[in-house]
């Protein structure tokens, strides 16, 4: 009886996400607590509920799995990125967005959680190729030190 429940989660948790063109063409999403102000699809409230979960849990690959990253280096998750972990875990917090700046397709999100703090991520797709792509802009990019792979 409890073996059909765990295949399920574990095909759920191995099926492959959905690439177009070398980047994601998904957006994570996840339950967690957070009141949504002017609207947001649900994918990018998804997102920021992913977010908030990952920061309350100091979860590392939580926070890299929602960051943004149009290139193929991997995105550096350290302390600084968990600054409002203690503010994630306060309460229920609430997400507004709006236009960031030139750019109409990146936003930024301000997140004011239940203990009052306020942080603002920018938000924006992965992918231009896909409509459901977004992520956020945390973390830092890896940049690669040395010579190219196979250069003395």
């Amino acid at each position: 009886m409890l073996v059909l429940p765990a295949l399920a989660v574990a095909a759920f948790v191995a099926w492959p996400k959905p690439w177009f063109g070398g980047f994601p063409a998904y957006t994570p999403a996840c339950s967690w607590p957070l009141h949504v102000r002017r609207p947001m699809t649900s994918a990018q409230a998804g997102l920021i509920r992913c977010y908030l979960r990952a920061l309350a849990h100091h979860d590392a690959a939580g926070l890299q799995a929602v960051a943004y990253n149009d290139t193929n280096r991997p995105v550096r998750i350290t302390a600084k990125d968990f600054r409002y972990a203690a503010d994630a875990r306060s309460g229920v917090a609430t997400a507004t967005h709006g236009p960031a700046g030139e750019q109409a397709y990146a936003y930024a999100v301000t997140i004011v959680f239940a203990d009052h703090a306020r942080e603002t991520v920018a938000m924006g797709p992965v992918n231009p190729s896909v409509d459901n792509s977004w992520r956020l802009g945390i973390g830092t990019l890896v940049t690669q030190k040395g010579p190219p792979p196979g250069q003395p």
